[in-house]
């Protein structure tokens, strides 16, 4: 298998930390959808990543699509989105939220890193930092110890950190004012664990995509 994209992409590290959750060797292709965007279109048609090319050549794209796809290769016990309900909806509907939590930093992200400030729409930006706000305190409210539910690691464990850690390193500004301490030590527990710190978020590959600090 081939994962296509960058580990400064929040959906790109989620694929790949669930590959080495469930042990399935894979190569990366380190490609960038600003400054290889003719590239990233033959390979996706919206030129998006992450992509998970198998084997056979097959290109699957959508992190939750792919995601599903990788839960089908191993036992029900070892799925980080569970079999059995309700712990399926529940974990799922985490994960829904961190999954958005990503989303909408990344919708701030491109205001402040890639439009020009004079054209940058305020009502805008204080609409997605609400909405950034809302998801903070609904996930802080859950408490994890050290898991967001169950005595086990779930996707919404591997999104939520995920989500956490690249808002640390691409959003600072907002967490100072915004802290939320419960989200941020969970999201240190977790990247210290092997799978994350093996797909660890690069600020080298961000830089190669042109991504600078907030101003």
């Amino acid at each position: 298998m081939i994962l296509i994209g960058q580990y400064d992409s929040p959906f790109v590290r989620r694929v790949a930390v669930t590959l080495h959750c469930y042990e399935i060797p894979f190569q990366r292709r380190v490609l960038s959808v600003f400054t290889d965007f003719d590239v990233m279109l033959t390979i996706n048609p919206l030129g998006k990543v992450p992509v998970l090319q198998l084997d056979d050549g097959e290109r699957l794209f959508d992190s939750r699509a792919i995601l599903d796809y990788l839960d089908s290769l191993v036992a029900p016990d070892r799925r980080l989105a569970p079999s059995s309900e309700p712990l399926r909806r529940t974990v799922l509907r985490i994960d829904a939220v961190a999954t958005g939590l990503a989303e909408k930093l990344y919708e701030r992200g491109y205001e402040y890193a890639r439009r020009d400030p004079a054209k940058r729409d305020p009502a805008i930006v204080a609409r997605v930092e609400r909405q950034i706000d809302s998801a903070l305190s609904w996930l802080e409210r859950l408490v994890p110890s050290p898991w967001l539910l169950g005595d086990q690691m779930s996707r919404a464990d591997v999104t939520t950190a995920i989500a956490f850690a690249y808002m640390i390193e691409k959003h600072h500004s907002f967490l100072d004012r915004r802290p939320s301490p419960v989200l941020d030590a969970h999201c240190r527990y977790c990247e210290t664990l092997s799978p994350f710190a093996r797909a660890r978020y690069s600020a080298s590959e961000a830089e190669r995509s042109g991504w600078y600090p907030e101003k």
